[in-house]
């Protein structure tokens, strides 16, 4: 009797359990019909050295999102970096001259706080990112171009200072390709502003 009688509770929470789940998962997410604009910052490593310093150039970047589901966004991005070269002026004397490398690519962002919240308009974004893209980069001394490749994976979060405008953080692991000589880095941070609406 008392084994029929927890059965019987089981059950029953079961079914609540799954008539609030569908309630709570069939409902529209601050997520799905919206449009999000990021512009962010970061630093690549060049390759070349000052020293034994290593030379950083800023990296600049717009990406646009569309949520299609009520976790799930995707986007693409685009962007720019200076690169510098040194042009020979004699057998003995190089000067540095400044390019303008673009970077491009799509990514896809799976919204955590959605499953756990459920409100239009939350302040607070944390979601986990998948980026895959690259860049063409041009040997000014030698006329040859190279493509290179570039993706990762790793996490992000958005903190809304007002209704459409917010701040945004990312940290990724991935594969960083800077240089003609093909340095690589794993691990690259970026932050900037937000837009949703």
């Amino acid at each position: 009797m008392k084994i029929k009688s927890r059965l019987e509770k089981i059950i029953i929470l079961l079914l609540l359990g799954a008539v609030t789940g569908i309630k709570v998962f069939g409902q529209d997410s601050y997520i799905k019909n919206r449009w999000n604009i990021k512009a962010g910052y970061t630093r690549y490593k060049t390759g070349s050295y000052i020293g034994n310093n290593e030379e950083t150039t800023g990296n600049y970047r717009i990406e646009v999102n569309y949520g299609f589901s009520n976790y799930i966004e995707t986007g693409a991005y685009f962007g720019g970096s200076r690169f510098e070269y040194y042009q020979p002026i004699d057998s003995m004397s190089f000067i540095p001259k400044g390019y303008f490398v673009p970077f491009y690519g799509g990514n896809c962002n799976f919204h955590l706080l959605p499953f756990l919240i459920d409100k239009e308009n939350f302040r607070f974004d944390l979601y986990i990112t998948g980026k895959f893209g690259g860049f063409v980069i041009k040997d000014k001394r030698s006329g040859d171009s190279f493509h290179r490749v570039e993706y990762a994976l790793g996490t992000g979060a958005c903190f809304y200072l007002w209704k459409h405008v917010g701040l945004y953080s990312e940290y990724c692991y991935g594969n960083y390709l800077f240089s003609e000589d093909s340095f690589i880095a794993h691990t690259k941070f970026r932050y900037g502003l937000t837009l949703k609406f």
